[in-house]
């Protein structure tokens, strides 16, 4: 197949397209995902200026779900999906040879007397054609970028997701079973967490009710960090999939697993649970920026390890102008030379609101400090620290996923301390450690701890009980030594709100510099889990490097700057 790329076509006139997509094959039916260039006035000088502001103002691509029966289209430059339509092999009415038909007429009203076809001109890369009132009116592209993910248009921000339903009368039960088999087919090949589009993590667990005795039935938790929409997330999650995952959402109430797919969707919405405060090791970076980074680094050393090249007596800058020339000479790679775009429009709005909105009500909860100081203080001296040593059982149970990846999940659960001063205590520093996480620890470092990926809080059971989940690096001794060394005031603050925490002085003071007092309490509240990982392989500041490496190809560098750049290879 000839290899074909936007750039080369946006100068091909109406009948050189016309001619390609006849002899096209029309391939299988994308999934997930797709950026979209439009071709339209081809051969003429406008075609380049149209699809630039088409891209900008307009269109951007198409989302086709995980079936492949139907699609919504990227439009705005909110990257909003909208304009339905039904995908389905078909006869093309170029030429009545077999295409891949999108038809609006059924799905849209205003778009309803559309119809698109596209074929397969090169590999992940899809040629289209437009019908208006079955009159020809243009041509467009889709690029099935590698993962799956957008590469170009806005970075997506990320999401922490978390979805807590009962599971139905009598089915706690068939929850290990299938937890067994959703971890074993994670462990073999990522399961079916693998085809979710933009998922970084994800885990799964049964959570044990607030109070043991009748009517009290377990829950079933997930959790995924993953790169907005959510809303196309939870249309994957909810397709027909005969999987352990699919099955798990089938023990919950209510759940409608022969209903239809937006019968679903609505279900998982309705149980969806916002998060308190979350952590992002960088706001904007993509599954697909993570992997396509990685892949990058590794062409770049493969380059620089070529027995033919010789790069003996070269200077740094000779050799990053090199390795320079050697990606502007790959389009798979290219992409790459071009800088880190945002997130959208919309994220970036939302952050600066919040960032100039909250702390306008710091001065009004000033005065309150001395009063509030006092009463945390008298109720630390009645508060009582569990003593509780975690069972060898349990423990194994706990270890069983630990240090298998070069990253580990840990997820824990307890109760919030009762009355009025404790939650309001709680809900405020949360509120404060969201605040600080999203708008001065948003790039590579939670004050100093540079280990995290993700992390999150979230409230339960209308506040009385909270869930912290992460995803970071090394042992969770070594994550635990991190937090006590570094973060043990910023510990305290929180988990000193918890029933059975060490005592504290001062809700700052004390609690975590107790070490195993606290590591034993962590662990006596830590939940197992069935959890997966997108690149398990990387390092926090594996991605960070690869992050630097990407950056330093898109500009010219000093012999410092160079030298620097190339000791991260």
């Amino acid at each position: 197949m000839k290899t074909l790329d936007e750039t080369t076509l946006l100068g091909w006139t109406d009948s050189e397209l016309d001619k390609l997509f006849r002899a096209s094959p029309p391939g299988e039916v994308p999934r997930g995902p797709t950026d979209g260039t439009a071709l339209l006035a081809a051969g003429t000088g406008l075609t380049r200026t149209i699809a630039a502001a088409a891209r900008r103002f307009a269109w951007r691509g198409k989302v086709f779900e995980p079936d492949g029966r139907r699609l919504r289209n990227r439009i705005t430059p909110f990257d909003l999906t909208a304009i339905a339509a039904t995908v389905s092999p078909g006869e093309s009415w170029v030429d009545r040879k077999p295409c891949i038909v999108i038809d609006y007429s059924r799905s849209s009203l205003v778009a309803r007397g559309v119809r698109d076809e596209i074929r397969l001109i090169a590999p992940g890369l899809y040629l289209g054609v437009v019908w208006l009132w079955r009159q020809r009116a243009g041509w467009f592209l889709l690029r099935k970028p590698p993962g799956g993910q957008i590469l170009t248009g806005p970075s997506p921000n990320q999401v922490a997701l978390t979805i807590r339903a009962p599971l139905a009368a009598g089915r706690a039960g068939d929850v290990p079973g299938l937890l067994d088999e959703l971890r074993k087919s994670v462990e073999l090949d990522g399961g079916p967490f693998r085809d979710l589009s933009g998922v970084h993590f994800a885990r799964m667990f049964p959570l044990p009710p607030e109070t043991a005795g009748d009517g009290n039935a377990p829950t079933l938790v997930y959790m995924a960090e993953l790169d907005a929409p959510v809303r196309a997330h939870l249309r994957e999650l909810a397709a027909v999939r005969a999987d352990a995952l699919s099955s798990l959402f089938g023990l919950c109430e209510g759940y409608p697993d022969t209903g239809t797919l937006e019968e679903r969707v609505r279900w998982l919405g309705r149980h969806r649970i916002d998060p308190a405060a979350t952590y992002v090791h960088r706001v904007g970076r993509g599954l697909s920026q993570i992997r396509e980074e990685a892949r990058l680094r590794e062409r770049i050393e493969d380059f620089l390890d070529d027995p033919g090249q010789d790069w003996s007596g070269a200077t740094g800058v000779e050799l990053h102008r090199a390795i320079r020339g050697f990606v502007a000479a790959h389009r798979d790679l290219s992409w790459a030379l071009r800088p880190q775009p945002r997130p959208g429009l919309a994220f970036r709005t939302r952050e600066t609101v919040h960032r100039l909105v909250l702390p306008a009500a710091v001065p009004v909860l000033l005065p309150a400090l001395p009063l509030w100081a006092v009463l945390i203080r008298r109720l630390e001296q009645r508060d009582e620290p569990e003593r509780v040593r975690v069972g060898r059982d349990r423990l194994e149970a706990l270890t069983r996923q630990e240090d298998v990846l070069t990253q580990n999940p840990f997820t824990a659960t307890g109760f919030v301390k009762p009355g009025l001063v404790r939650r309001a205590t709680l809900r405020t520093v949360l509120t404060g450690l969201d605040y600080f996480n999203r708008h001065v620890y948003a790039t590579d470092n939670l004050a100093g701890v540079r280990t995290i990926h993700f992390a999150r809080w979230v409230y339960i059971d209308q506040g009385r009980r909270l869930i912290f989940a992460s995803n970071y690096d090394g042992s969770l001794e070594s994550y635990m030594d991190d937090f006590i060394d570094k973060l043990a005031p910023g510990l305290n603050a929180v988990f000193s709100n918890g029933v059975g925490y060490p005592a504290t002085r001062w809700l700052l003071w004390g609690g975590a510099r107790d070490e195993q007092a606290f590591k034993s309490y962590l662990r006596s509240h830590q939940l197992p889990s069935v959890w997966y990982s997108a690149y398990g392989d990387l390092s926090a500041r594996n991605i960070d490097d690869n992050t630097r490496i990407r950056d330093g190809l898109t500009r010219d560098l000093d012999p410092r700057e160079a030298r620097s750049w190339l000791a991260l290879l």
